[in-house]
């Protein structure tokens, strides 16, 4: 295994789930490895001690995923490390933890969208051009995010009974 410098392993590295994919990050840097996580990802031990609790949830990772888990740290770890010694662009490390959770009055656009979808079918590229429109009002996190008050529902929806009610109206004379 190569060594690494102290440096280098200043680097918080995030592991995170998402779908079916387990995703290795170095956001400091803007790092990313994807995992797929394979069906038979656990191994059961539940039945290995009898002194042992018990649990539905009772599992640890199969010697395959483990290895290929380490792989794919050793692979980042070496990224931090070319990324250290090779560009010109070098960021401090976090030194605090960063939260992951949004406000809850507000929805991010995919959210947005699916609550929307209750009352009406539309897809993500309508809502984004109706926010380019002005017809959303919605903000941009630090990260570059769309954020869209709770309030934007009833508002757009009002918009578009609206505009159905001018076009009948329209249609009928």
């Amino acid at each position: 295994m190569k060594t690494f410098s102290k440096n280098s392993l200043d680097f918080p590295m995030v592991l995170k789930r998402v779908a079916n994919d387990l995703v290795l990050s170095v956001p400091d840097l803007g790092l990313f490895k994807n995992i797929e996580l394979p069906q038979n990802i656990f191994v059961d031990n539940s039945s290995k001690s009898s002194n042992e609790e018990k649990t539905k949830n009772s599992f640890e990772f199969s010697n395959a995923f483990k290895i290929k888990l380490l792989q794919d740290i050793e692979y980042l770890w070496n990224e931090v490390e070319h990324h250290r010694n090779h560009k010109t662009w070098q960021p401090k490390p976090s030194t605090f933890k960063q939260s992951l959770s949004t406000p809850e009055d507000d929805y991010s656009l995919p959210d947005f969208v699916k609550k929307l979808n209750q009352f009406m079918t539309v897809s993500e590229n309508t809502i984004r051009r109706e926010i380019s429109r002005g017809a959303i009002r919605c903000y941009q996190t630090e990260g570059g995010h769309r954020r869209i008050p709770t309030s934007e529902i009833g508002t757009y929806l009002n918009l578009v009974e609206s505009k159905k009610s001018t076009k009948k109206q329209v249609l009928d004379i």
